[in-house]
């Protein structure tokens, strides 16, 4: 008697189990969603990518005039058709003086002149000087060679003393050291020292 038990459990398995699984699969084909979040591979992007020559992270360093020594780096650089300019993306330009001071500077864009060492910043280019000066605007012209830097579009300044916007500033460099000049509607909130 137990082996016509078992025997019956066998043969009952063998219908069970494959309408079971059977049941399991139409379930999970008929429950089962098409992604729609799938991205598709942008094909026209990525040829516009690979016809356009590009260098990823480029560095350039070198010395001014004066002796101070400059580095410039950048995510991204493009060669410009017929210069020796680049398109750069997030620039980064660090400046040592021979005095021992350090100017970083930064960008979201801009372009960078090789053979004249002429470097062109855009939106929101950020200054900041080790001696206590921070700067916001949205374009500067920097000559790498000559050590001088033009704003092109108003500013905003902190620095020790307070706070300063002006429509303008040229940075220059002298016999006795940097000159700095604002200009143009300058406005000044003086704080004194504690």
């Amino acid at each position: 008697m137990p082996n016509n038990s078992y025997s019956r459990f066998v043969s009952y398995a063998k219908v069970i189990l494959p309408l079971a699984s059977l049941a399991l699969l139409s379930t999970l084909f008929l429950f089962a969603r098409t992604n729609s979040d799938v991205d598709t591979i942008p094909y026209a992007e990525i040829e516009d990518i690979a016809s356009k020559p590009r260098l990823a992270g480029p560095n350039i360093s070198g010395v001014t005039v004066d002796g101070d020594t400059f580095a410039v780096s950048a995510k991204v650089a493009r060669p410009l058709e017929d210069s020796s300019a680049f398109a750069v993306e997030q620039i980064a330009i660090n400046l040592q003086t021979g005095d021992g001071r350090s100017v970083n500077i930064g960008a979201g864009v801009g372009e960078v002149d090789t053979s004249s060492r002429l470097v062109n910043l855009h939106n929101l280019v950020r200054l900041d000087a080790t001696d206590g000066y921070l700067m916001e605007t949205q374009g500067l012209n920097a000559d790498l060679d000559a050590g001088t830097v033009e704003s092109i579009a108003p500013l905003e300044v902190r620095a020790p003393y307070g706070a300063l916007t002006a429509g303008h500033l040229s940075i220059t460099r002298g016999s006795e050291g940097a000159h700095i000049v604002f200009n143009q509607g300058v406005r000044l909130v003086y704080q004194p020292q504690q």
